[in-house]
């Protein structure tokens, strides 16, 4: 993927965030998942569940960007059977917190925007 100039705009990787297809539907749903459990982390099927129409592939690579992206942390817990779960980090529960008056908009503003899509 092609980065956007950072020099001339410092808001480049939150716009890269927000365009990745299934990032923010990622990040809101390992959110949800741990508010409503009172868990810090997801196991991926928990997580994989949680997505209508994602691939199991599609949802690896997300994780794997979000990583890199430093979004998400992956704990591997060496038991049998091996586990794995995934928890957001500081920087994307305070992105979380910003980006949901963007989202509250979106939701109140839905049919119009719909609409105006016709």
């Amino acid at each position: 993927m092609k980065r956007l100039d950072y020099d001339y705009c410092h808001a480049a990787p939150i716009l890269e965030w927000m365009s990745h297809k299934w990032a923010l539907v990622t990040l809101l749903r390992i959110d949800a998942f741990c508010t409503s459990n009172q868990t810090p982390s997801i196991r991926f099927g928990d997580l994989f569940r949680s997505i209508p129409q994602i691939s199991e592939k599609m949802l690896a690579s997300t994780l794997d960007y979000l990583m890199h992206e430093g979004l998400v942390v992956r704990h591997d817990y060496h038991a049998i059977p091996p586990r794995v779960e995934y928890a957001l980090t500081p920087i994307a529960n305070s992105f979380l917190r910003e980006i949901g008056y963007v989202i509250e908009w979106g939701q109140l503003h839905f049919e119009e925007i719909v609409r105006g899509r016709r």
